[in-house]
């Protein structure tokens, strides 16, 4: 059990790249880690010091009721739940068939609702706690051979809201951060391709791509309870201002992630 006073936070997707500089940056907020991936997380336990790994799979519900239920008891009431955890698949539309659909659909739409509902429940019953999710900018912003992620993202909007609306009497808030373009073990390679990165950070008022730690300084502001404490149903847009513009993106043309493993 954790000492009295100490905070925890789960995070999922958080082996590498986006979810684990999220947990490492709760960690210097002084939350106690619970970080959780269908890889090993051992590594980002390590570097924090003071985190527990857990392996899970999103996509099954029982999987995540578990794994809830052993952060709990192990390390006591989580004040702080955020789901990195996602996938992407570039199918054009035409060749779209139910089995690429529900891929993208299983991780990032039913992951992110298991992880939201499962850990909202202890939040609500006890009064207070705020659930992190990761949408996109790929929401409203679309590219060739992306309906199926743009779904999945557009879909978490929408849970936000409808969580936020719902849980908000009972204390737990519910938020998530839209990212654009960031760097990530995901997304390396293709930023490492002739005049990708150039062009991708062309795009942005701010001149440059994301790092993930403009993500994690985002998501440890939704979490706090006293700085963010009346926001809640809010997509935090976390995009050097590219969507400023209305332009879609050609990024991701490339990008292939293990399904349920962190960005």
């Amino acid at each position: 059990m954790n000492p009295a006073g100490k905070r925890v936070a789960l995070v999922t997707g958080a082996a590498r790249g986006m979810g684990a500089q999220v947990a490492l940056r709760l960690a210097q907020d002084g939350y106690e880690l619970a970080v959780a991936d269908v890889r090993s997380c051992e590594a980002t336990a390590e570097a924090i010091g003071a985190a527990v790994p857990y392996e899970c799979d999103i996509r099954e519900w029982s999987a995540v009721e578990a794994l809830v239920a052993a952060v709990e008891r192990d390390q006591g009431p989580i004040h702080a739940a955020v789901q990195v955890a996602g996938v992407y698949r570039n199918v054009d539309f035409l060749e779209l068939d139910p089995a690429a659909w529900r891929l993208v659909l299983d991780v990032n739409v039913d992951g992110t609702f298991n992880v939201c509902r499962l850990a909202a429940a202890p939040m609500a019953a006890r009064g207070s706690g705020s659930i992190v999710l990761i949408s996109s900018t790929a929401s409203w912003l679309v590219w060739d051979e992306s309906a199926h992620y743009t779904a999945s993202k557009a879909a978490i909007d929408g849970l936000v809201k409808g969580a936020a609306y719902e849980l908000g009497s009972r204390g737990v808030r519910v938020n998530s951060v839209a990212p654009g373009t960031v760097r990530t073990p995901a997304t390396a390679e293709e930023l490492s391709l002739p005049g990708v990165e150039d062009a991708e950070a062309g795009a942005c008022p701010l001149g440059r791509v994301g790092e993930t730690d403009d993500v994690a300084e985002a998501v440890a502001f939704l979490c706090d309870p006293v700085r963010a404490a009346w926001v809640t149903g809010h997509t935090l847009v976390v995009d050097g201002g590219y969507s400023t513009h209305g332009e879609g993106s050609s990024f991701g043309q490339h990008v292939d992630t293990i399904p349920g493993g962190a960005p």
